[in-house]
């Protein structure tokens, strides 16, 4: 299962790790740390039609990060 990809403050996951969270807060799914596993992630949260999703994959198109290629066309389209 894709993690839900929500915002946490930095206190949040401070507090979290104190207390031997090191996933995420919300959902308890493992954090990924490859980009790879990132941009697999979002993709999944896409596919379910997660706006936030949407709109990291839109944004990381605009830049050309994550292995992405640069298209602000596709930017477009996503946010």
């Amino acid at each position: 299962q894709p993690c839900c990809m929500k915002r946490v403050c930095n206190g949040c996951i401070l507090s979290g790790r104190r207390c031997g969270i090191s996933n995420c807060p919300f959902c308890r799914t493992d954090v990924p740390t490859k980009e790879s596993q990132v941009l697999a992630m979002v993709q999944k949260r896409v596919a379910v039609g997660d706006p936030v999703a949407i709109c990291f994959l839109g944004a990381h198109h605009e830049r050309g990060t994550y292995g992405l290629e640069k298209d602000t066309s596709r930017t477009d389209e996503l946010c």
